[in-house]
């Protein structure tokens, strides 16, 4: 673990598709609980990126509990949430994950972050690209400094100006994804409808409520479960 390296994971409260659900329960704990713990095998520091927002006090109080590091900034402008979480915490190399993917490929991440040492960015979220809620993101906080002009999507999006420039330098590049995209294109991960929830809660309770499943396992367990991977494949 590099002291100026961690995992920023931005969560807010006040989701506009499913409110609340940082704390939503699965089994015993929240979703924000498998999140951070998963994130936490990789030995690498993980630093949750909440707002200012009075919203957000219930999310703190229980980060705090759990003696979870968090940062407190920017409600709407989510990338000076992050800028402002690296700077407090002296993290120039960012590996960016959101709050509502709590399967996470942590063994390609953990293989991805010597790519640091050639890119400043590593698109590891784009369309086609990873399972979509397993992937991450690499990018230095210098990058981030840099991104202008300052339009609302890139304000809220954090890194889209980014992927939208990503052929302009030969600093930054898109991650290989490990898996067949087209055996798996219809498995969705992440967390931002009711029925992504439903899926998540599935899987999470048929593996024992475990944060190193891997995403092999998930695959294998959807493979035969075709009713259950496709509660959500419509909505995304």
């Amino acid at each position: 673990m590099k002291s100026n390296r961690a995992i920023i994971v931005q969560a807010r409260m006040s989701s506009t598709r499913l409110p609340g659900k940082s704390l939503m329960k699965i089994g015993e704990y929240p979703l924000i609980y498998y999140v951070f713990n998963r994130l936490k095998i990789t030995g690498e520091q993980v630093i949750v990126a909440t707002s200012t927002d009075s919203s957000d006090d219930v999310l703190v109080q229980y980060l705090e509990e759990q003696d979870f590091k968090f940062y407190r900034g920017s409600l709407d402008n989510v990338l000076d949430r992050y800028i402002a979480t690296a700077n407090k915490f002296g993290i120039e190399e960012i590996i960016r994950v959101t709050g509502d993917n709590p399967f996470v490929d942590i063994d390609l991440l953990q293989s991805s972050l010597a790519l640091f040492e050639r890119y400043t960015y590593v698109d590891g979220i784009y369309e086609g690209g990873l399972i979509k809620g397993t992937g991450f993101e690499l990018v230095m906080l210098s990058e981030l400094n840099n991104i202008s002009p300052l339009l609302p999507d890139h304000k809220e999006h954090v890194t889209q100006k980014l992927r939208e420039e990503l052929q302009s330098s030969t600093k930054r590049i898109r991650l290989e994804n490990s898996f067949q995209i087209d055996l798996v294109s219809d498995i969705i991960l992440t967390c931002d409808f009711p029925e992504d929830f439903e899926l998540i809660s599935s899987i999470l309770s048929h593996f024992n409520y475990r944060f190193n499943v891997s995403i092999d396992e998930i695959i294998n367990y959807l493979e035969n479960k075709q009713s259950l991977k496709n509660l959500n494949s419509h909505l995304h």
